[in-house]
């Protein structure tokens, strides 16, 4: 499967993004100030939001402007219509075709997703980040927007703005709601927050997939691999779903097993789609 790619050494040596970002399971964010932004997720995003502090700010895009030289990078931009975002949307504007896409932080609405697009070159993918109160209402319209290809949940500012806590039950409504706002714009399933310590992350994966989403945000290489196999359906899970499909009888059934047989199709057609990236 070609989503794990080349880690060669290089402090400049960036992930390519994958084919299809609708499939990308694993997005690690990573500061641009770190040597060796090698990894084995599946989207390598030069984070230029929390990931630089502010005294360094364009120190991190000159060293996001020396990564696309090597391949076309992903940023994690700043908020719409603040003066980082304005200054992260002009490197990306001089990238130009070395620009795979950006991950959106602090998006509060449709408009903050069409200034982006608006200021970027034409079609490139823009991941939505909902972090707050008020841009988990407006996630159904953020999601509708035609720039928007995935949404992403910022687990912490959301917590932060809202006062909830970490516990899964707490977190379910917003998950849901992600996931809901997705479909219902026909965009791939939304990105969850951060998979949180290493020996945690293919049980917080795993908890994801349940809710509906289809990948994480990373921030610790050594995490990937079992988010990886808490999204990637397993053999077994292929086997059964062909099973089912192999005996599905002839004519219309009821719909309790139309949606069994939907849920097995879109199964296997997913585990098709990881092994020929």
């Amino acid at each position: 499967m070609s989503l794990t790619h080349d880690t060669s050494a290089g402090a400049a040596s960036v992930a390519p993004a994958p084919a299809r970002v609708d499939l990308a399971r694993t997005w690690m964010l990573r500061s641009p100030l770190v040597g060796g932004l090698e990894t084995s997720a599946d989207v390598l995003v030069l984070d230029l939001e929390d990931g630089l502090p502010a005294g360094r700010k364009a120190e991190g895009r000159d060293r996001a402007r020396a990564a696309a030289s090597d391949a076309p990078v992903w940023l994690r931009i700043s908020a719409a219509g603040t003066r980082d975002g304005q200054a992260d949307l002009a490197l990306g504007r001089e990238l130009d075709d070395r620009l795979a896409g950006v991950v959106l932080a602090m998006c509060a609405g449709p408009a903050d997703v069409a200034h982006v697009a608006a200021s970027l070159p034409a079609g490139v993918p823009i991941v939505a980040m909902v972090e707050s109160a008020a841009a988990l209402l407006a996630a159904p319209a953020i999601a509708a927007h035609p720039a928007t290809r995935r949404l992403a949940f910022g687990t912490g500012d959301f917590r932060r703005d809202t006062g909830m806590g970490v516990d899964r039950i707490a977190l379910s409504w917003p998950r849901a709601q992600l996931v809901v706002a997705s479909a219902a714009a026909g965009i791939a399933g939304p990105i969850d927050g951060p998979c949180g310590p290493v020996d945690q992350a293919q049980d917080a994966a795993a908890h994801a997939v349940a809710m509906g989403f289809t990948g994480t945000l990373a921030l610790h290489d050594a995490a990937v691999a079992g988010a990886h196999a808490a999204f990637t359906p397993s053999p077994a899970e292929v086997d059964a779903a062909l099973a089912l499909l192999s005996v599905t009888p002839d004519g219309p059934v009821d719909g309790s097993y139309a949606s069994t047989l939907a849920r097995a199709r879109a199964l296997v057609e997913r585990a098709e789609a990881l092994a020929s990236l």
